[in-house]
Protein backbone atom coordinates (compact mmCIF):
# COMPACT_ATOMS: atom_id res chain seq x y z
CA UNK A 1 0.00 0.00 0.00
CA UNK A 2 1.20 3.21 -0.73
CA UNK A 3 2.35 4.94 2.63
CA UNK A 4 0.90 8.43 1.11
CA UNK A 5 -2.33 7.35 1.20
CA UNK A 6 -2.67 6.00 5.17
CA UNK A 7 -4.66 8.37 7.45
CA UNK A 8 -4.14 6.50 10.45
CA UNK A 9 -2.16 8.88 13.49
CA UNK A 10 1.21 7.15 13.33
CA UNK A 11 1.62 7.87 9.36
CA UNK A 12 0.18 11.85 10.04
CA UNK A 13 2.40 11.78 12.77
CA UNK A 14 5.34 10.40 10.87
CA UNK A 15 4.64 12.43 7.77
CA UNK A 16 5.25 15.60 10.05
CA UNK A 17 8.62 14.67 11.75
CA UNK A 18 9.82 13.79 7.73
CA UNK A 19 13.06 15.45 6.96
CA UNK A 20 13.32 14.59 3.18
CA UNK A 21 10.87 16.43 0.49
CA UNK A 22 9.31 18.03 3.87
CA UNK A 23 9.06 21.87 4.05
CA UNK A 24 11.43 21.98 7.26
CA UNK A 25 13.92 21.21 4.59
CA UNK A 26 12.73 24.21 2.36
CA UNK A 27 12.48 27.11 4.96
CA UNK A 28 15.16 25.82 7.56
CA UNK A 29 17.40 28.38 6.49
CA UNK A 30 15.21 31.22 6.73
CA UNK A 31 14.08 30.26 9.91
CA UNK A 32 17.42 30.52 11.26
CA UNK A 33 18.27 33.61 9.79
CA UNK A 34 15.07 35.46 11.07
CA UNK A 35 15.70 33.90 14.42
CA UNK A 36 19.17 34.97 14.79
CA UNK A 37 18.44 38.57 14.02
CA UNK A 38 15.11 38.34 15.65
CA UNK A 39 16.41 37.87 18.56
CA UNK A 40 19.51 40.31 18.24
CA UNK A 41 17.49 42.68 17.91
CA UNK A 42 15.60 41.87 20.81
CA UNK A 43 18.72 41.60 22.89
CA UNK A 44 19.38 45.13 21.80
CA UNK A 45 16.56 46.88 22.92
CA UNK A 46 16.24 44.80 26.31
CA UNK A 47 20.20 45.94 27.33
CA UNK A 48 21.65 48.44 24.85
CA UNK A 49 19.53 51.40 24.30
CA UNK A 50 18.04 54.23 26.92
CA UNK A 51 14.93 55.20 27.46
CA UNK A 52 14.64 57.55 24.73
CA UNK A 53 16.37 55.20 22.08
CA UNK A 54 13.58 52.69 23.54
CA UNK A 55 10.47 54.85 22.71
CA UNK A 56 11.82 55.42 19.09
CA UNK A 57 12.37 51.77 18.70
CA UNK A 58 8.89 51.54 19.78
CA UNK A 59 7.57 54.14 17.28
CA UNK A 60 9.41 52.58 14.83
CA UNK A 61 7.77 48.92 15.90
CA UNK A 62 4.21 50.77 15.03
CA UNK A 63 5.14 52.05 11.64
CA UNK A 64 6.36 48.37 10.90
CA UNK A 65 3.32 47.03 12.11
CA UNK A 66 1.02 49.48 10.02
CA UNK A 67 3.23 48.38 7.14
CA UNK A 68 2.23 44.44 7.72
CA UNK A 69 -1.04 45.07 8.73
CA UNK A 70 -1.85 46.65 4.86
CA UNK A 71 0.21 43.69 3.50
CA UNK A 72 -2.13 41.23 1.86
CA UNK A 73 0.78 38.40 1.67
CA UNK A 74 -1.68 35.50 2.12
CA UNK A 75 -3.71 36.56 -1.10
CA UNK A 76 -0.82 37.25 -3.02
CA UNK A 77 0.39 33.46 -1.82
CA UNK A 78 -2.51 31.83 -2.50
CA UNK A 79 -2.99 32.95 -6.10
CA UNK A 80 0.09 32.71 -6.81
CA UNK A 81 0.43 28.73 -5.52
CA UNK A 82 -2.98 28.10 -7.37
CA UNK A 83 -1.44 28.84 -10.50
CA UNK A 84 1.91 27.22 -10.29
CA UNK A 85 0.37 23.82 -9.03
CA UNK A 86 -2.39 24.05 -11.62
CA UNK A 87 0.29 24.39 -14.44
CA UNK A 88 2.37 21.87 -12.39
CA UNK A 89 -0.21 19.05 -12.67
CA UNK A 90 -1.17 20.19 -16.13
CA UNK A 91 2.21 19.36 -17.13
CA UNK A 92 2.05 15.80 -15.79
CA UNK A 93 -0.92 15.15 -17.40
CA UNK A 94 0.50 16.18 -20.48
CA UNK A 95 3.19 13.35 -20.32
CA UNK A 96 2.16 11.19 -23.48
CA UNK A 97 2.08 7.66 -22.83
CA UNK A 98 2.76 5.14 -25.49
CA UNK A 99 -0.06 2.73 -24.27
CA UNK A 100 -2.81 3.44 -26.35
CA UNK A 101 -0.66 3.76 -29.57
CA UNK A 102 1.06 0.30 -29.21
CA UNK A 103 -2.47 -1.29 -28.24
CA UNK A 104 -3.86 0.21 -31.73
CA UNK A 105 -0.78 -0.59 -33.55
CA UNK A 106 -0.93 -4.53 -32.09
CA UNK A 107 -4.57 -4.40 -32.82
CA UNK A 108 -4.69 -3.64 -36.60
CA UNK A 109 -1.05 -4.61 -37.35
CA UNK A 110 -1.47 -8.30 -36.42
CA UNK A 111 0.49 -11.46 -37.16
CA UNK A 112 3.85 -13.60 -36.56
CA UNK A 113 5.68 -13.21 -39.30
CA UNK A 114 9.27 -11.35 -39.71
CA UNK A 115 8.46 -8.27 -41.39
CA UNK A 116 4.85 -7.83 -39.25
CA UNK A 117 6.83 -7.61 -36.23
CA UNK A 118 9.54 -5.41 -37.57
CA UNK A 119 7.24 -2.96 -38.80
CA UNK A 120 5.58 -3.38 -35.26
CA UNK A 121 9.02 -2.30 -33.67
CA UNK A 122 9.60 0.53 -35.72
CA UNK A 123 6.52 2.19 -35.24
CA UNK A 124 6.40 2.18 -31.37
CA UNK A 125 10.34 2.79 -31.18
CA UNK A 126 10.12 5.42 -33.21
CA UNK A 127 7.38 7.12 -30.91
CA UNK A 128 9.37 6.85 -27.91
CA UNK A 129 12.14 7.82 -29.76
CA UNK A 130 10.45 11.47 -30.52
CA UNK A 131 9.49 10.99 -26.39
CA UNK A 132 12.96 10.75 -25.56
CA UNK A 133 14.40 13.07 -27.59
CA UNK A 134 11.99 15.73 -26.32
CA UNK A 135 12.39 15.04 -22.52
CA UNK A 136 15.97 14.79 -22.86
CA UNK A 137 15.81 18.65 -23.96
CA UNK A 138 13.52 19.70 -21.05
CA UNK A 139 15.21 17.34 -18.23
CA UNK A 140 18.47 17.42 -16.62
CA UNK A 141 18.16 14.02 -15.53
CA UNK A 142 17.53 12.41 -19.00
CA UNK A 143 20.25 14.33 -20.16
CA UNK A 144 22.58 12.57 -18.28
CA UNK A 145 21.19 9.45 -18.94
CA UNK A 146 21.33 9.78 -22.67
CA UNK A 147 24.06 12.25 -22.83
CA UNK A 148 24.66 11.48 -26.55
CA UNK A 149 23.26 10.24 -29.28
CA UNK A 150 25.15 7.31 -29.47
CA UNK A 151 24.18 6.23 -26.34
CA UNK A 152 20.81 5.89 -27.92
CA UNK A 153 22.17 3.83 -30.22
CA UNK A 154 23.66 1.84 -27.81
CA UNK A 155 19.96 1.14 -26.14
CA UNK A 156 18.44 0.28 -29.67
CA UNK A 157 15.82 3.29 -29.98
CA UNK A 158 17.89 4.95 -32.64
CA UNK A 159 19.44 3.30 -35.26
CA UNK A 160 22.96 4.17 -36.73
CA UNK A 161 21.19 5.65 -39.93
CA UNK A 162 18.76 7.16 -38.34
CA UNK A 163 21.40 9.59 -36.07
CA UNK A 164 23.20 10.01 -38.84
CA UNK A 165 19.78 11.73 -40.89
CA UNK A 166 19.12 13.75 -37.43
CA UNK A 167 22.75 15.02 -36.95
CA UNK A 168 22.80 16.45 -40.65
CA UNK A 169 19.53 18.52 -40.47
CA UNK A 170 20.19 22.11 -39.81
CA UNK A 171 18.93 22.57 -36.07
CA UNK A 172 15.90 25.17 -36.04
CA UNK A 173 14.65 25.16 -32.88
CA UNK A 174 14.03 21.98 -30.92
CA UNK A 175 14.11 18.77 -33.60
CA UNK A 176 12.32 15.97 -31.24
CA UNK A 177 9.68 16.04 -33.84
CA UNK A 178 11.84 14.63 -36.67
CA UNK A 179 10.82 10.66 -35.37
CA UNK A 180 7.38 11.38 -36.24
CA UNK A 181 8.12 11.89 -40.29
CA UNK A 182 10.03 8.55 -39.85
CA UNK A 183 6.58 6.83 -38.00
CA UNK A 184 4.49 8.28 -41.30
CA UNK A 185 6.80 7.13 -44.09
CA UNK A 186 6.60 3.85 -42.12
CA UNK A 187 3.28 3.51 -42.10
CA UNK A 188 2.70 4.99 -45.22
CA UNK A 189 5.19 2.10 -46.67
CA UNK A 190 3.51 -0.13 -44.57
CA UNK A 191 -0.24 0.73 -46.31
CA UNK A 192 1.20 1.18 -50.21
CA UNK A 193 3.64 -2.50 -49.63
CA UNK A 194 0.01 -4.28 -47.97
CA UNK A 195 1.12 -5.07 -44.92
CA UNK A 196 -1.57 -3.42 -43.51
CA UNK A 197 -4.24 -3.56 -45.76
CA UNK A 198 -7.11 -1.82 -43.53
CA UNK A 199 -7.32 1.18 -44.23
CA UNK A 200 -9.80 1.95 -41.35
CA UNK A 201 -6.91 0.96 -38.97
CA UNK A 202 -3.70 2.80 -40.65
CA UNK A 203 -6.38 5.61 -39.93
CA UNK A 204 -6.43 5.03 -36.39
CA UNK A 205 -2.91 4.48 -35.77
CA UNK A 206 -2.62 7.63 -37.44
CA UNK A 207 -4.86 9.15 -34.84
CA UNK A 208 -2.94 7.71 -32.10
CA UNK A 209 0.15 9.23 -32.79
CA UNK A 210 -0.99 12.17 -33.67
CA UNK A 211 -2.57 12.91 -30.07
CA UNK A 212 1.04 11.28 -28.93
CA UNK A 213 2.62 13.87 -31.00
CA UNK A 214 0.44 16.36 -29.91
CA UNK A 215 1.28 15.71 -26.38
CA UNK A 216 4.99 16.06 -26.81
CA UNK A 217 4.43 19.53 -28.17
CA UNK A 218 2.09 20.65 -25.35
CA UNK A 219 4.97 19.55 -23.15
CA UNK A 220 7.67 21.42 -25.25
CA UNK A 221 5.03 24.56 -25.05
CA UNK A 222 4.85 24.26 -21.20
CA UNK A 223 9.06 24.33 -21.06
CA UNK A 224 8.75 27.32 -23.64
CA UNK A 225 6.64 29.48 -21.94
CA UNK A 226 7.27 29.77 -18.50
CA UNK A 227 5.17 31.81 -15.63
CA UNK A 228 6.11 35.95 -16.17
CA UNK A 229 8.76 36.51 -14.15
CA UNK A 230 8.05 39.90 -12.67
CA UNK A 231 5.02 37.61 -11.12
CA UNK A 232 7.66 35.44 -9.31
CA UNK A 233 9.14 38.59 -8.10
CA UNK A 234 5.98 40.48 -6.79
CA UNK A 235 5.34 37.54 -4.33
CA UNK A 236 9.04 36.93 -3.41
CA UNK A 237 9.44 40.43 -2.33
CA UNK A 238 6.29 40.72 -0.90
CA UNK A 239 7.28 37.98 1.19
CA UNK A 240 10.14 38.47 2.32
CA UNK A 241 9.86 42.02 2.79
CA UNK A 242 6.89 41.19 5.60
CA UNK A 243 9.10 39.01 7.38
CA UNK A 244 11.23 41.43 6.66
CA UNK A 245 9.46 44.03 8.93
CA UNK A 246 8.09 41.10 11.69
CA UNK A 247 11.64 41.16 12.83
CA UNK A 248 10.14 45.09 14.61
CA UNK A 249 6.91 44.91 14.18
CA UNK A 250 6.86 41.32 16.29
CA UNK A 251 9.28 42.54 19.12
CA UNK A 252 8.25 42.59 22.40
CA UNK A 253 8.25 46.04 24.19
CA UNK A 254 5.66 45.68 27.10
CA UNK A 255 2.21 45.25 28.14
CA UNK A 256 -0.20 47.62 25.46
CA UNK A 257 -4.28 48.04 25.72
CA UNK A 258 -4.33 47.90 21.69
CA UNK A 259 -2.78 44.07 21.17
CA UNK A 260 -2.24 40.89 23.34
CA UNK A 261 1.41 41.43 24.22
CA UNK A 262 0.92 41.04 28.18
CA UNK A 263 3.21 38.01 27.99
CA UNK A 264 6.47 38.43 27.08
CA UNK A 265 7.69 35.39 24.57
CA UNK A 266 10.99 35.32 23.98
CA UNK A 267 10.14 32.83 20.89
CA UNK A 268 7.30 34.46 18.84
CA UNK A 269 5.56 31.14 17.82
CA UNK A 270 2.77 32.82 16.01
CA UNK A 271 5.43 34.48 14.01
CA UNK A 272 7.85 31.34 13.25
CA UNK A 273 4.40 29.41 12.32
CA UNK A 274 3.15 32.36 10.05
CA UNK A 275 7.17 31.76 8.45
CA UNK A 276 6.91 28.00 7.78
CA UNK A 277 3.90 28.37 6.22
CA UNK A 278 4.62 31.46 3.89
CA UNK A 279 7.82 31.09 2.92
CA UNK A 280 7.03 27.01 2.41
CA UNK A 281 4.00 27.75 0.04
CA UNK A 282 7.10 30.17 -1.48
CA UNK A 283 9.72 27.33 -2.08
CA UNK A 284 6.96 24.51 -2.78
CA UNK A 285 5.67 26.95 -5.71
CA UNK A 286 9.10 27.66 -6.95
CA UNK A 287 10.36 23.68 -6.65
CA UNK A 288 7.24 22.57 -9.20
CA UNK A 289 7.43 25.92 -11.65
CA UNK A 290 9.88 23.55 -13.28
CA UNK A 291 9.15 19.88 -12.30
CA UNK A 292 11.85 18.33 -15.06
CA UNK A 293 14.92 18.81 -12.69
CA UNK A 294 16.40 16.51 -9.62
CA UNK A 295 14.47 18.07 -6.57
CA UNK A 296 12.57 15.64 -4.58
CA UNK A 297 8.98 16.74 -5.84
CA UNK A 298 10.09 16.74 -9.44
CA UNK A 299 8.48 14.15 -11.98
CA UNK A 300 10.92 10.90 -12.12
CA UNK A 301 10.69 11.28 -16.41
CA UNK A 302 13.67 8.48 -16.20
CA UNK A 303 11.49 5.92 -14.38
CA UNK A 304 8.87 6.86 -17.04
CA UNK A 305 11.61 6.01 -20.02
CA UNK A 306 12.52 2.81 -18.46
CA UNK A 307 8.77 1.74 -17.83
CA UNK A 308 7.55 2.47 -21.59
CA UNK A 309 11.18 1.15 -23.19
CA UNK A 310 10.42 -2.40 -21.20
CA UNK A 311 6.37 -2.30 -21.93
CA UNK A 312 7.08 -2.31 -25.48
CA UNK A 313 8.52 -5.66 -25.43
CA UNK A 314 5.47 -7.51 -25.73
CA UNK A 315 4.32 -5.96 -29.01
CA UNK A 316 6.99 -6.71 -30.85
CA UNK A 317 6.47 -10.47 -30.65
CA UNK A 318 3.05 -11.16 -30.05
CA UNK A 319 0.07 -11.16 -31.88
Amino acid sequence: MDKGATSNHISIGRMLIMWRRSVYKVVYKELIAFLFVFGTISAIYRYALDEHQKKYFEESKAFFQSYIDHLSVPFLLGFYVTTVAGRWWAQYLTIPWPDKLMLTIQSYIAGDGEEVRVLRQGLVRRALLMLILLLRSISLSVRRRYPTFQSLVKEGIMTRKEKQCYESIIPVGNLFWIPATWFVAALNEAVSTGILKNESGAKLIMEEFLEFRANCGALWSYNWVSIPMIYTQVCTLSTYSYFIACLMARQYTGPSLQSLEDIDIALPVGTVMELICYVGLLKVAEQIKNPFGDADEDFDLNFLITRHLRVRYPIFFFN
